[in-house]
Order: structure tokens, then C-alpha cells, then sequence
């Protein structure tokens, strides 16, 4: 199995009758799909969401939501799950507009987002779905291949309807919260992590507050929430208690705040729900 086909988890249409529930779950890998007839509604973090023919949705990693398909009809979807590790790189080497989703995902604040799908975007996800179901040779290469194309199809559709701020603009913003997600469980200071990005700690400071309406050490302690989560993907009895302590935090009583604020629910609720 090459990397690209382990950092793409599947890709497959499916099927689903009228009545169809999903109950609420979460993964670590990004979820997208096209609703190509019918309709399904998506209910993330308690709030439900709608998505019809037409329509995609993706929702990032870790996020609690369920699905249900109404009783008047089936529902069909095109959907790929994909791990989101391997992506920063590339926005080192796209424009501004064309690394918006990486952003996105470095910096962990959004739970979804939904747009109008293209034929260029279901041509991308059905390619994915045919080159796993029949592998050939250069298969890799044509998987790394969707992976850029996606990106960069999901940057402009972000790009197009974000507000015209420095939150796309700003290279240094966006090399900052990629920086963060790359070294989170290291030593991290506002001036260690502006000089590694080129800019001094007070303009830093100054972006994050205005740009995303928070401090930098703030940020720091959300990517590590997630970071957290990951971890306990991969260790599922492990001691909260050892694991707030080994994320930074100075108590479980304060990861468990941090994390009910960010998340919208306790820990030890959050990781009773099975992983899929």
C-alpha cells in the first residue's frame, strides 16, 4: 500500500434508505462528500445541518456529528475520508488563496463547512473512488495528485467566501498556526514561534488578536486539545489525569475546562463515544 493510499482512509459511494440514522460518532480523518441525489442532514456538535443534491459538506477531524436521512425518500452520496497529516507542506508551496483548507485545518477552529460542489470537485472525488477501487500502475502518483487538486479546489471555494481580511492574506499568520501544529508538543514561546516565521513577537501578537480574536498562547493550548485527542485515538486507556499533565496543562480540572470549551463537552464524555 503506497503513503498516499494510507492517508486516504476510503472512497465510495453510498447508498441509503429513507429512515437511515448514524448515531453520533467522530474521526481523525477529514470527511467530505457530495450529495448526488436525495437529501441528508448532518447534525454536528447538536446542530442540525441540511445538505442536498448538489451540495457537499465537510466536516474536520474530531468532531462529534450524526446523520439522518429524512423519511420521504433515500440518499445517495459520494464520500471520502482522508488524514490531513501529510497536507502542511503544501503551503509552503501554493499561494495564499490556494492553501486557505490547510490553514483551516492548522489552525482548528472550524467544525464543517459547506458549499456547492463543481464538476471539477466531483470529477476529484470520483478519480479518488475509481484509483482505490482499481489500483494501477502510478496509482500513487495519481492519488498525491487528487490530494493537491483537492486542496487546492477546497482553498479557493474558502477563499471566494471569507470576508477579505489578513486571515488568507497573511503568510506569516498562516505559517504561524502551521508552525504551532507542527511543534505543539515542544517548548513553544510567542517569541520562539515569531522568530521562527520571520516577524517579532508583538506584530504576532497583534495578528492572532485581530485576526482570530485570540493570543497566541491561547492557540497553543487549543492545538494541543486536539493534540490530546489524537492521542487518545491511539491510547484509549490511558489516565486523563497523566495525559493533561503530559499536554501542558497544570491539572486535569483545567484540561477538562479547556477542553468542554473547545470540544462542547466534557472528556470523559467526548471519549466515550466510540471512534469510527
Amino acid at each position: 500500500m503506497s503513503a498516499a493510499e494510507t492517508r486516504i482512509h476510503n472512497a465510495l459511494i453510498q447508498n441509503m434508505p429513507a429512515g437511515y440514522h448514524f448515531d453520533t460518532h467522530m474521526h481523525r480523518t477529514v470527511e467530505i462528500f457530495i450529495c448526488l441525489s436525495g437529501a441528508i442532514t448532518i447534525t454536528v456538535l447538536g446542530a442540525p445541518l441540511a445538505v442536498r443534491a448538489g451540495e457537499y459538506l465537510l466536516v474536520f477531524p474530531n468532531v462529534l456529528h450524526s446523520c439522518d436521512i429524512p423519511q420521504d425518500g433515500p440518499c445517495s452520496i459520494l464520500q471520502m475520508h482522508f488524514y490531513p497529516e501529510s497536507l502542511p507542506q503544501l503551503a509552503y508551496q501554493c499561494s495564499s488563496s490556494e492553501s486557505c483548507f490547510i490553514f483551516e485545518l492548522a489552525l482548528d477552529k472550524r467544525k464543517f463547512f459547506k458549499g456547492r460542489s463543481t464538476p471539477q470537485l466531483a470529477a476529484c472525488l470520483e478519480g479518488v473512488r475509481a484509483e482505490l477501487a482499481n489500483p494501477q500502475d502510478g496509482g500513487r502518483n495519481m492519488l498525491e495528485a487528487y490530494l493537491t487538486l483537492l486542496n487546492i479546489l477546497l482553498s479557493r471555494d474558502l477563499y471566494d467566501r471569507a470576508p477579505k481580511s489578513q486571515l488568507y492574506e497573511n503568510r506569516h499568520l498562516m505559517r504561524a498556526t502551521i508552525h504551532i501544529n507542527e511543534h505543539c508538543t515542544e517548548k513553544l514561546t510567542v517569541g520562539g514561534v515569531a522568530e521562527a516565521v520571520g516577524i517579532s513577537a508583538g506584530y504576532l501578537t497583534r495578528l492572532f488578536r485581530e485576526e482570530l480574536n485570540l493570543g497566541v498562547s491561547t492557540y497553543i493550548t487549543y492545538v494541543r486539545i486536539s493534540k490530546a485527542i489524537d492521542f487518545m485515538f491511539a491510547n484509549p486507556n490511558y489516565p486523563l489525569t497523566s495525559l493533561a499533565l503530559e499536554m501542558g496543562f497544570c491539572s486535569l480540572q483545567h484540561f477538562s475546562k479547556i477542553f468542554k470549551d473547545k470540544m462542547g463537552v466534557s472528556p470523559k464524555k467526548y471519549f466515550s463515544i466510540r471512534p469510527i
